[in-house]
């Protein structure tokens, strides 16, 4: 078992009802919708919860900060999160 080595996903797999420690949002932060991920929440070491699921590439539901968003999958994959719970 390796200690350090956690790899990440994207927001967009994680699975409803899962929560996760958020370990980086990438991208240009010139970039407006990841400068507005940043400013409203999603930052480096924040828990994240997927809400909603709805299906068919419809935008999913997520919680941070105690708040809940509506991301794209394009917006959604600029967030990475834990592969593990951490639980």
């Amino acid at each position: 078992m390796s200690s350090k080595s956690m790899t990440s996903l994207s927001l967009w797999e994680l699975p409803v009802g899962d929560s996760r420690q958020i370990v980086s949002v990438c991208g240009d932060t010139a970039d407006d919708a990841v400068q507005r991920l940043i400013d409203i929440g999603f930052r480096e070491g924040q828990q994240v919860t997927c809400v909603t699921q709805p299906g068919f590439g419809a935008p999913r539901v997520y919680a941070v900060g105690g708040a809940t968003y509506s991301l794209d999958k394009q917006t959604a994959n600029f967030v990475r999160i834990a592969e593990e719970s951490g639980l």
